[in-house]
């Protein structure tokens, strides 16, 4: 490996590292001023599961366990390294998807052991199927080229299944009808998604496997910075210009370019990013109102729904420069992800509500997180 590429493989890992504070600002704009500094040590949390499982078990599941010894013991080479850092930082950008779907009323252990589980386990076998060589093993033909599938399909579901064993917020619904309970900071959820974005050009871009002439990348890019643009769009169009649609649907169109970032035309990334925009609060209706999952930051069209989008978007031919992808193969690899999503998910968040119990206790929850669990606030509020 060149330098010019360990480089360059330390960059997008860096960028994507940078994208976990888009989260927290995103995710924490959108509920409850008094629950904040308690998502913050929930995001923390999961980040040193992630990194930590993913050292010791995931990435042997993902690529083999011949790798485990060296980099534990730090004799690797730097090919093995540079690969580990950055998809360690997928790994971890699947995993905090969860807490968009628990806030406000998940304990803090439970979710630990949940992420850690998810982190070494259960994300590290999808990773294998698709970036490890499972998937055509099987016979599979799927490309995903940076991750709508195997981190943002995978991701959103499993946080919707914890969602689900986790029941939803106190006065979330009324005699059954959903109430809205509105975030506490726009502008610092529109802010992380600016940040998020930011991030992204070293998902997207960083999931080349070398910088070679430069002509991948720049094509990468310019998808990327298309499909942001459409998502945008058609947040706006559908929700009325309602800011928090718009700015997750500049994040829905993201999500829904990653899988053919590296073969769609551009205008072919601005119609996928626009379909990922505009079916966010028909997707978000459909999750809150018939299967009476409180999605408190709508992981569900935005990381689940887009993230399927775009995987099948990726084996449309009149949307890619070349039309070199199954179709047949896209919706195979969209329906095993799922699967192992949906029933892991459930079976994981399932177990530990069982074993240890997944909720605060209901006081704690009407008091706030931050008061009745950490005697701290995040704000000074008169």
């Amino acid at each position: 490996m060149e330098g010019i590429d360990v480089f360059f493989f330390l960059w997008a890992a860096s960028l994507i590292f940078f994208m976990k504070a888009g989260f927290v600002a995103l995710e924490i704009g959108q509920f409850s001023h008094r629950n904040v500094a308690y998502h913050c040590v929930l995001k923390l949390l999961d980040l040193a599961a992630v990194f930590i499982g993913y050292l010791v078990i995931g990435y042997g599941i993902s690529y083999g366990f011949e790798n485990i010894v060296p980099l534990l013991f730090g004799n690797f080479n730097v090919e093995l390294g540079a690969w580990f850092m950055k998809m360690v930082m997928f790994a971890a950008a699947a995993v905090t998807i969860i807490t968009g779907g628990v806030a406000e009323r998940i304990k803090i252990l439970p979710y630990f052991i949940g992420a850690l589980i998810v982190g070494s386990i259960l994300y590290p076998i999808v990773e294998h199927l698709v970036w490890g060589g499972g998937f055509n093993a099987l016979g599979i033909a799927f490309h995903d080229y940076a991750g709508s599938g195997a981190v943002h399909l995978f991701g959103g579901l499993v946080g919707l299944m914890a969602a689900w064993v986790l029941g939803p917020r106190a006065k979330k619904y009324i005699n059954g009808i959903p109430q809205a309970l509105p975030g506490h900071n726009i502008p610092l959820a529109v802010l992380g998604a600016f940040m998020l974005a930011f991030g992204w050009y070293g998902f997207n871009i960083g999931s080349a496997a070398s910088v070679g002439d430069g002509l991948e990348l720049t094509r990468v890019a310019v998808a990327t910075t298309v499909a942001l643009a459409g998502g945008i769009i058609g947040g706006a169009i559908s929700s009325k210009n309602d800011p928090l649609y718009t700015a997750n649907g500049m994040c829905a169109g993201l999500v829904a370019v990653c899988s053919g970032v590296d073969l769609y035309t551009p205008i072919g990334a601005l119609i996928v990013g626009l379909l990922a925009g505009l079916q966010q609060p028909f997707t978000y209706k459909f999750i809150e109102e018939k299967l009476k999952i409180d999605d408190v930051c709508a992981i569900g069209p935005v990381h689940a729904m887009s993230g399927l989008i775009g995987v099948i978007c990726a084996g449309i031919p009149f949307l890619l420069r070349e039309p070199t992808t199954s179709f047949i193969g896209q919706v195979f690899g969209a329906i095993i992800i799922s699967l192992i999503a949906i029933i892991g998910g459930w079976v994981l968040y399932k177990g530990l509500d069982i074993v240890i119990g997944l909720r605060v206790p209901k006081d704690v929850e009407e008091m706030g997180l931050d008061e009745g669990v950490l005697h701290v606030s995040a704000y000074t509020i008169k």
